[in-house]
């Protein structure tokens, strides 16, 4: 953006530009505080997050080739004729048929990672049972091969064949390594936007709206930043400020100026919001290199100022200074008082 502007002569509103940052996510970053607690931060990615648990799911769900890796193994396929299986009524899983051995162990685990907040009678009672072969011929599939994960954060690989022992294992051996505590936590403007928990994503939009509308915080950051790049800051209607690459100047007087460029001056003068076009337009019939040049001169020269909207304003002439005050201080004269008149002799003659 400052690259942007510093290649044209136009002058643009600070907190309009203040708002482009906040419009774009890469542009700027957010802090987050908490008064009530403590924040975790995920240590391999961005993020912020209320809770340790919730902080190393987040790592699970969305780095989990930089903590473990998974591999699919074919197996012996589950033994027994079976002619129908059961399915979930919550969610839909295929928990199998009640006849395999391991289906109790799949119900109350199915239960307790997806199902918790439901009474078990309750999930239970909303088990399906289908015969349709199609799905039973999926549900062998599915047990005729395994996944085995491997844990990278350990010296001497450790592999697991069921998901939860490995999360278990990690939460109980490399949770420092993956989470830490804070009280403050800054992320990226887009690693903001993938922040899943409701209070925070409520918070930051919540901020960023009373931000929006009144970016007062956002100028203030901007400001030596751009006073550090050279742009010159100037106040116009209403008390609106504006930065400009060009510093701002204004004639003594327009009268050793051509016939043109006063014409120019008297038509922006009268006209603030005038445009280039309605500039031609009242100087009919107009040369308009002429004009390009006059005006590209007046506008470098910081005497005209062009707007980011194409709006065109000449300064008025400089203002002649103020006598300066007198530096001694007169006692007031004060009124004569009644009393005794005192005759005092004049002094002797030489």
């Amino acid at each position: 953006m400052v690259e942007m502007m510093k290649q044209t002569p136009r002058a643009y509103a600070l907190f309009d530009i203040a708002k482009l940052v906040l419009n774009k996510p890469e542009r700027h970053l957010v802090k987050f505080t908490r008064k009530d607690g403590t924040l975790y931060r995920p240590l391999l990615i961005e993020g912020v997050c209320l809770a340790q648990d919730e902080a190393l799911r987040h790592l699970f769900r969305h780095c989990p080739e930089k903590i473990f890796t998974q591999a699919e193994k074919a197996i012996d396929p589950p033994k027994g004729n079976f002619q129908f299986v059961n399915r979930c009524g919550f969610t839909g899983v295929i928990l199998g048929p009640p006849n395999f051995h391991e289906y109790q162990s799949r119900l109350i685990k199915h239960h307790q990672q997806r199902l918790a907040h439901v009474p078990f009678d309750q999930f239970k009672s909303r088990i399906e049972t289908t015969r349709d072969p199609e799905i039973v011929k999926a549900w062998v599939e599915s047990r005729s091969k395994t996944i085995e994960y491997t844990c990278l954060l350990d010296p001497e690989p450790k592999i697991f064949t069921d998901r939860s022992e490995l999360e278990k294992h990690i939460r109980e051996h490399h949770l420092p390594a993956l989470v830490a505590a804070a009280n403050e936590v800054q992320v990226s403007g887009p690693a903001s936007r993938q922040i899943e928990n409701h209070r925070l994503l409520e918070a930051l939009r919540r901020t960023w709206e009373e931000e929006r509308k009144f970016p007062l915080r956002t100028v203030n950051v901007l400001r030596p930043h751009l006073v550090k790049e050279g742009f010159h800051f100037f106040k116009h209607k209403k008390g609106i400020t504006y930065i400009t690459r060009i510093k701002l100047n204004r004639f003594e007087s327009i009268a050793h100026l051509t016939e043109h460029v006063q014409k120019i001056i008297l038509f922006l003068r009268a006209n603030p919001d005038a445009t280039r076009k309605q500039l031609a337009a009242h100087l009919a019939p107009v040369d308009e290199t002429l004009l390009a040049a006059d005006l590209h001169w007046l506008i470098q020269d910081g005497y005209v100022v062009e707007f980011y909207d194409g709006k065109l304003w000449a300064l008025d002439e400089k203002q002649p200074p103020k006598p300066a005050a007198s530096s001694v201080s007169e006692s007031p004269v004060q009124p004569p008082t009644a009393g005794p008149v005192v005759v005092v002799d004049p002094p002797p003659a030489a």
